[in-house]
């Protein structure tokens, strides 16, 4: 029976949807721009005194985030894998002191160590 000797990379990546981003970057924008939205369609509702207004400012600021959000995640992962923003965003959320989830902490401080012997002060050269 024949055999793969190996994977390529791309083959389990998650393939790009829309404006370079993943499905579920694209719903993460919809979903984001739709809840931004919302307060400034209620604004627009009160000032206006249409109710559709909420929805219809909601709707067209997922747009605007769809359309603009994947140029800025395009420029920003250009060269990078899919998961290298979910992966930042952890990592921020982690130094700002945030909890990313039960159990979960990433190493968020560094330090500089030496190979070899410190010889100073006993009896070796400096």
């Amino acid at each position: 029976m024949a055999s793969i000797d190996f994977l390529p990379r791309r083959l389990n990546e998650v393939p790009v949807v829309f404006r370079g981003m993943t499905g579920r970057e694209v719903g993460l924008m919809a979903v984001g721009g739709f809840a931004l939205g919302v307060p400034a369609g209620i604004v627009s509702a009160l000032v206006l005194g249409a109710i559709a207004m909420v929805p219809t400012v909601a709707s067209v600021t997922a747009g605007l985030a769809l359309w603009f959000g994947g140029t800025v995640m395009r420029r920003l992962r250009r060269g990078r894998t899919t998961t290298w923003f979910y992966r930042r965003l952890q990592w921020k959320l982690a130094s700002a002191g945030l909890p990313l989830g039960e159990g979960e902490t990433l190493i968020t401080r560094s330090t500089v160590f030496r190979i070899g012997r410190d010889t100073r002060g006993r009896g070796g050269r400096p």
